[in-house]
């Protein structure tokens, strides 16, 4: 069995923005709560909660208007805006002359909802040019310019709000826990790079007022890696470049005497690997954070984000999918031509894996981000364990198939390779696992291989581990039905967000757009639970999340829930593990209190950087 401190384990639960809107929004909306229309209404700009430190009921008020100030229930929102702001988040059609078809009829996408995507994401994380030049990190405004030309991409945007939103998950600053800022890491996947920016750097010249030309920053803002860095520069002690010109020796000041190191975070890792791009992400950093060599300085705590914005720049990418792999309201019709009105599918569900009428995706703009380090780490600082990483695994798997995309051939490996090191470094075998996150892309091809892969992926692991009994069925969870669409390659991290949910014993998404199972699944659905209704666990439970991307990139991530019992398994010293599991509940309350207040509060990401930076000596 492996040692604690060579067992990685998530922190708290992901933070995340999409088509649906930030954690809450998508939460109550998978839940089915009827608080959902107030965190849209959040999200939106047009309300704010009193107090969300406080425990108890959502408090809302009206931020604009005539009532601006004054209480607002409920049923006053859904009055007066309930019918806008659903028809502004999830899969929606798009007709604006800022989004003209590339396709003709091609028209369905999931970007951000409200106003997220034109200021309002800044505005909402406390990350606009004013926010920036009033805090401590003024030195940083020129990152944070006001012209959305030069401003950080959308992209970037989403790692900067869902990063710093992860870290609500933490009961102390960074600082305090790694007194030595080489300590963390960002692990980043993304599928495209910061296309919005790179589309106004190309077009440049054929603009009637361009800006004054500042190519350091429209290149940053062109490059994936930009999100990660971002991260990382607002968190590392630092000096502005005018004050160390003038004053080099500040430099110096950065030195560690006990490390030796410099006191800045390590290098962000970023992943590009088409839809697998996240799930891989991690694979990388899991390795470096639990792998021993002469000299290596671990991370003992690492940022696992992920962002894509492929909605952008102008649903350009809908033409490389093309027409045959994308939904359309004219497939929608078409589905809907002589149904009962019963049966018939309206825009937000007409992504519709393992369903007959999983006719095509449809991509969307989304980030998400999470806390991960090692079990011993969390228990002698008592973090919240939501879950404990029991494997992973990945593969490329496009090879000898004649076809460069890769989906829908292979994929088994990553799972194999998750089944195996579950087994052998934690003693669970591929019947320990109950829920299956996912690619889900909404095409019937890729229904019908992800659950092929997974079906042979648990036989393949069934024999090698001498299982000889009939497995269990697994609930199916695909969480892009709910109306994120297809995020590419941040969809992984986001169905290990829906894992942790199902760990959690909380209501985790199921398939809720089904509504008859497609019979070309054949044999291999005959393993799994197909439902609408969302899903959740036992107190002892596992999940795995899969996806599949262009290129043959293939991931695959096992989680086991968070329990005294799992805890116990690793030899953890008995008095840190008695500590920890004494304070335990009263950790947890903590975390879900903390997260609730962060994420209920307007310009949360300004004030947990300013929170969680390590600060630069004087």
């Amino acid at each position: 069995m492996l040692s604690a401190d060579k067992v990685l384990v998530i922190v708290g639960t992901p933070c995340s923005m999409s088509a649906v809107g930030s954690t809450e929004t998508y939460e109550a909306r998978v839940a089915g709560s009827r608080e959902f229309i107030a965190f849209a209404a959040f999200d939106a700009g047009l309300i704010d909660f009193v107090a969300p430190e406080q425990p108890g009921g959502l408090r809302p008020r009206w931020l604009k208007g005539p009532f601006d100030g004054e209480p607002a229930t409920l049923e006053d929102i859904e009055r007066t805006h309930g019918a806008a702001l659903r028809a502004n988040l999830g899969i929606r059609r798009i007709v604006s002359p800022d989004f003209p078809p590339p396709v003709p009829g091609l028209d369905l996408a999931a970007p951000l909802p409200h106003n997220l995507e034109s200021g309002g994401l800044l505005s909402l994380a406390g990350l606009t040019y004013h926010d920036i030049r009033a805090s401590t990190f003024k030195e940083l405004h020129g990152l944070f310019d006001a012209d959305p030309r030069l401003g950080p991409s959308m992209q970037a945007q989403l790692f900067l709000y869902t990063g710093l939103g992860a870290l609500a998950a933490l009961p102390v600053p960074l600082s305090e826990l790694l007194p030595n800022p080489y300590q963390f890491r960002v692990a980043a996947g993304t599928c495209f790079a910061g296309m919005d920016s790179l589309d106004q750097w190309m077009t440049k010249a054929h603009e009637p007022n361009p800006p004054r030309d500042r190519f350091a920053s429209r290149l940053a803002g062109s490059l994936a890696s930009h999100g990660p860095a971002l991260l990382s520069t607002m968190l590392a002690p630092s000096y502005g470049i005018s004050r160390m010109l003038n004053n080099p020796e500040l430099l110096a000041s950065l030195w560690s005497e006990e490390s030796g190191y410099m006191r800045v975070p390590q290098v962000p890792l970023t992943v590009t690997a088409a839809c697998s791009s996240s799930l891989v992400a991690f694979t990388s950093i899991a390795t470096s954070m639990v792998f021993d060599y002469p000299g290596l300085q671990r991370p003992q705590i690492a940022l696992w984000a992920s962002a894509d914005t492929a909605v952008q720049p102008n649903l350009g990418v809908v033409d490389a999918f093309g027409t045959g792999a994308m939904m359309s309201s004219g497939k929608l019709q078409t589905i809907n031509e002589g149904r009962p009105e019963s049966e018939q599918r309206s825009i937000p569900d007409c992504l519709a894996p393992f369903d007959r009428d999983a006719n095509g995706t449809i991509v969307g703009n989304a980030g998400s981000a999470v806390v991960v380090t090692t079990l011993d780490f969390a228990l002698r600082n008592f973090l919240d364990i939501t879950a404990v990483v029991v494997g992973w695994g990945q593969s490329a798997e496009s090879g000898g198939k004649a076809h460069f995309a890769g989906v829908g051939f292979g994929g088994e490996n990553a799972i194999i390779g998750a089944f195996d090191m579950a087994l052998q470094g934690h003693g669970y075998g591929v019947e320990d696992f109950h829920y299956f996150a996912a690619h889900a892309t909404g095409t019937r091809t890729n229904s019908r291989t992800d659950l092929g892969a997974m079906a042979g992926a648990r036989a393949a692991a069934a024999k090698r581990q001498g299982f000889s009994g009939e497995l269990p069925r697994m609930v199916v969870g695909a969480h892009k039905s709910v109306g994120d669409g297809h995020s590419m390659g941040e969809t992984g991290l986001k169905s290990a967000a829906q894992a942790v949910q199902y760990l959690l014993g909380k209501p985790a998404v199921a398939i809720p757009t089904l509504q008859v199972a497609d019979p070309e699944l054949g044999e291999a659905a005959n393993g799994f639970v197909l439902q609408r209704s969302s899903a959740r666990s036992s107190i002892e439970s596992g999940a795995i999340c899969a996806a599949q991307g262009f290129g043959g990139y293939n991931a695959a991530l096992a989680l086991r829930a968070a329990t005294p019992q799992s805890l116990a398994k690793y030899g953890v010293e008995a008095k840190v593990l008695d500590a920890y599991l004494e304070r335990w509940p009263q950790v947890r309350a903590d975390r879900e209190q903390r997260e609730k207040m962060w994420r209920r509060k307007r310009g949360a990401a300004l004030g947990l950087a300013q929170l969680h930076c390590w600060k630069g000596p004087e």
